[in-house]
């Protein structure tokens, strides 16, 4: 019960801390759909081409082979019952080692696509934080949320309590 009040006291501070500078300039809301903006800018277009071109350049190698690895194995079910125990032993030991090194490689692929298509969209949204931020001072927004997310992207310095709230905390140490 008590953290109900205290909940409901600091909305109340909020609010009356709020007011007056919500008085000042009037309350302006907007959003930005970041997956849209990702996918329909040029910088996001030609991210993709990119990483198209290198996924199917790593399919072409990888089925390459995934082919021989194939063969490997069609040939030790044809001729296994003929060779010798330790050569039919050698030869699975063979296809297992190569088996194993195939799927090591299918997971690095895997992986250096995830990172670099990572690098490519965390550049491309650093620029649009900076974009949205231009646009929220300029059109003088109060906030800027994020459609599909509960992020905010930008919100003015005016409703910025930081500094209240570091000088009230020093106050109360003392």
């Amino acid at each position: 019960m008590k953290r109900v009040w205290v909940l409901l006291w600091s909305w109340v501070f909020l609010l009356a801390w709020l007011l007056p500078a919500l008085a000042t300039e009037p309350l302006k809301i907007a959003y930005v759909d970041i997956q849209k903006a990702l996918n329909f800018c040029e910088a996001g277009k030609e991210a993709k081409k990119l990483i198209t071109a290198e996924v199917e350049k790593m399919q072409k190698n990888f089925s390459g082979k995934q082919k021989e690895l194939e063969k490997i194995k069609e040939d030790l079910e044809k001729r296994g019952a003929v060779l010798s125990e330790s050569v039919r032993k050698e030869r699975e030991r063979d296809y297992q080692a190569k088996l194993v090194a195939l799927q090591r490689l299918q997971r690095d692929y895997e992986e250096d696509l995830r990172r670099r298509d990572r690098e490519l969209t965390d550049r491309i949204l650093k620029t649009m934080e900076e974009i949205v931020k231009k646009m929220g001072e300029e059109g003088k927004y109060t906030v800027i949320l994020e459609k599909n997310q509960p992020t905010i992207l930008y919100i003015s310095p005016v409703l910025d309590l930081t500094e209240e709230v570091i000088k009230r905390i020093d106050q109360k140490q003392k």
